[in-house]
């Protein structure tokens, strides 16, 4: 996972996560107890954004790796 917030704009987070699935992902999304976790802690959850990418990707994180 990586967060962070825009430059322009300290109040918006960006989050990326690798789920192993669009499945994991939904059942992330839809996950009622770790929601109220996540607004007790500051999340607008209202505002939130899920936005799949390819299965095509690249990390330097832990190590580099590229699927494709």
């Amino acid at each position: 996972m990586f967060a962070g917030a825009e430059k322009s704009d300290p109040t918006k987070l960006l989050t990326i996560i690798k789920f192993d699935s669009v499945e994991t992902m939904q059942a992330f999304g839809a996950d009622e107890e770790l929601t109220e976790i996540r607004r007790q802690a500051g999340a607008v959850i209202e505002s939130g954004l899920m936005t799949p990418i390819s299965d095509e990707f690249f990390t330097n994180y832990p190590e580099a790796l590229i699927q494709h």
